[in-house]
């Protein structure tokens, strides 16, 4: 059974998402074409980034609810990022937001569903270098993440 802390972990997520979406949707032509700094990355890779990684924390979350673990490394993870970047270079507004929202959606239900017992459930999770940690730890990534690229985005195209 869903617990009250997987609802408002959805509920911030879904929120989260929603303002990536709307950014994405009033973000002009040349805007989405603006390098991120930090990021290294034009504006429309950013937000492409962020929907793919929802995707990841899809099954992410099941497997750190299953207490099977993640077995990616931030190694792995920084090269797929490299790849991502190249391959999306040209990735248009449309098909980001369209991934946002199908992404966002199978993670905000992925979230939702979490019981009390799954969110407290610790497994190795290989971006932190195989430690343990609870699912929770990983649930609330899962706002944070979308909220971190999406300021750094909103920062370069008003400065």
């Amino acid at each position: 059974m869903a617990s009250d802390r997987a609802t408002a972990l959805a509920d911030d997520f879904s929120a989260a998402n929603a303002e990536a979406m709307d950014f994405v949707r009033r973000c002009t032509a040349a805007e989405w074409t603006v390098t991120v700094p930090g990021e290294g990355w034009p504006v429309g890779v950013v937000l492409h980034h962020v929907a793919v990684g929802h995707g990841h924390g899809v099954r992410w979350l099941h497997d750190m609810a299953a207490g099977d673990g993640v077995t990616d490394t931030a190694e792995s993870i920084d090269g797929e990022n490299a790849v991502h970047a190249l391959r999306t270079a040209t990735v248009g507004q449309d098909e980001t937001f369209a991934l946002l929202e199908q992404n966002g959606t199978r993670l905000e239900a992925a979230l939702r569903v979490l019981s009390d017992e799954e969110l407290d459930r610790t497994a190795p999770f290989g971006p932190a270098g195989g430690r343990a940690m609870p699912t929770l730890a990983l649930a609330a990534v899962a706002a944070r993440h979308t909220r971190e690229h999406l300021d750094h985005a909103l920062g370069a195209i008003s400065s």
